[in-house]
């Protein structure tokens, strides 16, 4: 990936951070990968070497990938502070989620969903949301009890980026979410 391509999808992503649930495309990917392209896309922006990432779930493509593509060093979820799956339980949460004095040492999970609309309708508040922002992602049962878990932990907790194809959107730990 050009080092352009990189500064464009931080900058996307610090955007979309700072605007909780508002959805972004990024261009296609090149190359293979066993992620899809906004994965893909964002897994090369903000992987190194110096970068630990945990695999949710065992996939041995998928490791390959990350340390022959994006260099970076594969670690059990309880040293990551990247963390990717391409199918999640929200059961099984055992990432890092800081501490009161450094909320920052928290792992930030990149997500791939079937879909970020057709799912059950989400109600978003907080910081970067003026009143309300609603979303529908295809996001799994257990997602709302544990966002509401993760939201009440704050400063501590993990941020979300939810992809699926092309695009993403983020959700904080800063965000409160409901149903709608």
């Amino acid at each position: 990936m050009m080092a352009l391509d990189c500064q464009q999808t931080f900058r996307m992503l610090l955007e979309a951070m700072s605007c909780p649930g508002q959805r972004m495309t990024l261009p296609d990917s090149a190359g293979e990968s066993p992620f899809r392209p906004a994965c893909t896309t964002i897994l090369h922006t903000l992987l190194d070497a110096d970068t630990p990432v945990a695999l949710a779930y065992p996939d041995a493509a998928a490791e390959h990938w990350l340390r022959t593509r994006c260099y970076a060093p594969v670690v059990p979820p309880k040293d990551a502070v990247f963390a990717v799956a391409t199918d999640w339980s929200w059961e099984d949460h055992v990432f890092p989620i800081g501490t009161e004095e450094e909320p920052e040492n928290s792992a930030t999970l990149i997500i791939e969903i079937p879909t970020l609309q057709g799912g059950p309708n989400l109600i978003l508040r907080g910081p970067g949301i003026q009143n309300t922002r609603a979303i529908a992602p295809e996001i799994g049962a257990g997602f709302l009890p544990f966002s509401q878990h993760n939201h009440g932990l704050y400063p501590r907790g993990v941020d979300l980026i939810l992809c699926s194809g092309r695009d993403f959107l983020c959700l904080p730990r800063t965000t409160e979410i409901e149903e709608a």
